[in-house]
Parts: structure tokens; C-alpha cells; sequence
């Protein structure tokens, strides 16, 4: 899990939008390419998501955070491997995190 979200991090700091993108949940890549017609690629590089190293990592099961330098992230599990369900993640106190990148 966390070979997943260091590969997206990094990704991210290349600006290799396409790498980045096969990373993430299929939930949350069927939003994007519905919020932003030009497809993930495309769309994912306008976000401005930080690409600091991986500090911090928790797993519960089929779900994960990892914290960065500048992000958090969230990811679940699937038969592939882990992926990307939400990133650009803020903590609002007791409320839900707000995450530029959603899905699940």
C-alpha cells in the first residue's frame, strides 16, 4: 500500500498525469473523467496536488490514510492492489476530510 501511494506521489512530482491517473480507484477515475470531460490526464494536472515523500501511514482493513509532507491521502484496496480513493485531503476537524480528488 504505501509502494502505491509513494508511485503517485511521484507521479505527481513528474508531472506524469497518465501514471498518476492508473493509480486511482475506479470510482474515483469514472469522477473525474465526469467532472472534467478532458479526460484524467488532462484534468488531473490542473488540481495542483502536492507531491511531498510519504510520512505517515494507517490501514483498517481494505482502507488506508497516508500522510505526506503536504497531503493526505486515502486509499482502498482492491484485487489489483491498493488505489487511490481520494488525495489533496484536508482534515476539517470533527468533520470529513474535503478532498480536491474524490472517489472511493
Amino acid at each position: 500500500m504505501r509502494s502505491t501511494a509513494d508511485a503517485f506521489v511521484a507521479a505527481i512530482a513528474k508531472g506524469d498525469a497518465r501514471a498518476a491517473c492508473d493509480l486511482l480507484t475506479p470510482k474515483t477515475l469514472r469522477r473525474m473523467e465526469a467532472l472534467r470531460p478532458e479526460g484524467c490526464p488532462a484534468a488531473l494536472g490542473t488540481l495542483k496536488l502536492p507531491s511531498a515523500a510519504v510520512r505517515d501511514v494507517e490501514v483498517w482493513g481494505d482502507a488506508a490514510q497516508v500522510r505526506t509532507g503536504g497531503d493526505t491521502l486515502f486509499l482502498r484496496e482492491f484485487e489489483q492492489g491498493w488505489r487511490i480513493s481520494g488525495a489533496g485531503c484536508t482534515p476539517r476537524g470533527d468533520q470529513p476530510y474535503d478532498c480536491v480528488l474524490e472517489g472511493s
